[in-house]
């Protein structure tokens, strides 16, 4: 019995973790396409110059120490003079707005008794004052940033991406959203499985 609980409560710790994970991931393009390259090279990267989130030395250092450490891990090595991949990563920030509906009761006036019964069973409660009743809904639009982190693999040869990975999540503030940087690297390299590479 004790397992059980140990392993059940396991199991809800990681459903948990993963339910309050701050970003979620995404990739386009084939990772078998990438398995033939060998070695690759940084392009600058396209930032927007008003983000005050991103724009800044410590956090270009950040995305490029992680992302090669990423892809050199899949098998990769950084060339700069003779790469067959180009790498390129780019930043958004944008404004959202979550909407919540929040349902509105007003309280009528109750009935006695201890609830409705059928065959021994209650169905209802019985209220000695007043029930609630449902009258509509408060609708509340809270503003927030959203922060988007592209990394792109470019065929050298042809200039057209043939990978593509996102990272999205909400950002709070500049010092939390730039500590996540590596975090969200590897979450959307995660999203790049290699086979073996030929070389």
């Amino acid at each position: 019995m004790k397992k059980w609980i140990k392993g059940s409560l396991f199991i809800l710790t990681v459903f948990l973790l993963a339910a309050c994970s701050k970003y979620v991931y995404y990739a386009v393009g084939s990772s078998n396409a990438v398995s033939r390259y060998s070695a690759f090279a940084w392009l600058p990267p396209l930032n927007n110059t008003k983000n005050p989130y991103f724009n800044n030395d410590l956090a270009d250092q950040k995305i490029k120490d992680q992302v090669t450490a990423d892809l050199e891990s899949k098998g990769l090595r950084l060339n700069a003079r003779r790469p067959d991949l180009l790498v390129r990563y780019t930043i958004m920030v944008n404004n959202k707005v979550h909407t919540y509906n929040e349902p509105v009761y007003n309280y009528m006036g109750g009935f006695g008794g201890r609830g409705f019964y059928r065959g021994g069973r209650a169905y209802y409660y019985g209220f000695r004052g007043s029930y609630p009743v449902y009258v509509g809904q408060e609708i509340y639009h809270v503003p927030y940033k959203e922060g988007t982190l592209i990394v792109d693999l470019i065929d050298k040869a042809t200039h057209k991406v043939i990978w593509r990975g996102y990272g999205i999540g909400e950002v709070d503030d500049p010092q939390s959203a730039v500590n996540d940087l590596p975090q969200v690297v590897d979450g959307i390299l995660n999203k790049l499985q290699l086979n073996k590479i030929t070389r």
